[in-house]
């Protein structure tokens, strides 16, 4: 697995996941309280294979059942303040139909000449915190 920006040679790699977050993003619903809200965004790639056709997907479906209800946030580390405690817990965000909603994106072969094929899995989480 790599994480966005990080510094990799994937030329040579025919499997991996790249995660990606955009976020946090914060959102002052009253004064001390706060809306907190993140993306998540994993790139899947796997090469083409003769004998397993659905590699992708198998993989693919791998990514998205790791996407959990919540997502619990604690104060580690080693400064003053970090004492583990629980600060928030990130909910999975549903649609309409208040379904969770992990979204699935296939892009099939973005080579043909290497027979590499991608998808992405992507959530977004909220909770809310205060001061």
């Amino acid at each position: 697995m790599f994480i966005e920006g990080q510094l990799r040679k994937t030329r040579t790699e025919e499997d991996f996941i790249e995660l990606r977050v955009d976020g946090p993003y914060y959102t002052e619903i009253s004064k001390g309280f706060w809306d907190v809200y993140i993306e998540i965004n994993v790139l899947v790639q796997a090469a083409q294979d003769q004998a397993d056709y659905h590699r992708i997907h198998k993989s693919v479906g791998v990514v998205a059942a790791a996407f959990t209800q919540a997502i619990s946030i604690f104060k580690l580390g080693d400064n003053v303040g970090d004492d583990d405690s629980l600060v928030a817990c990130l909910k999975l965000l549903g649609d309409k139909e208040k379904r969770d909603r992990i979204q699935i994106s296939h892009f099939g072969q973005v080579e043909p000449e290497t027979g590499i094929f991608q998808a992405t899995v992507e959530a977004h989480y909220e909770a809310q915190i205060r001061e």
